[in-house]
């Protein structure tokens, strides 16, 4: 399957805006919460077990949203690299129906 170069290219900039955003959005501290907020529970030991697997979501969220924003640096930079390699083979073929050109045109003197 084909990439979609011209889609990646075109929406490069949204997608590294929305990795930042997920990323800054990730790294704010949660707010805190006033303890009449907080859901009677039958024992500290339940609270403390949740509040433990909250905060172990939180940050494999927070790792997630690095993840991401690596990702869409590293698609930046993919599609910088085939935009650059697209102009030098552009510039190849160019060249290499230039060189063709003057081959023939070389071709036809030598032979009369």
């Amino acid at each position: 399957m084909p990439v979609p170069w011209i889609q990646i290219v075109a929406l490069m900039p949204t997608i590294l805006d929305v990795s930042k955003e997920l990323l800054k959005r990730s790294r704010r501290a949660p707010a805190a919460e006033s303890p009449a907020a907080r859901p009677a529970l039958a024992g500290d030991g339940a609270l403390a077990a949740l509040e433990g697997r909250i905060a172990a979501l939180e940050e494999n969220e927070r790792r997630q949203a690095e993840l991401v924003n690596n990702m869409a640096d590293q698609l930046a930079k993919l599609t910088a690299a085939a935009t650059v390699l697209h102009k030098q083979v552009r510039r190849l073929l160019v060249g290499q129906a230039t060189a063709i050109v003057v081959a023939l045109i070389a071709l036809l003197v030598a032979l009369r």
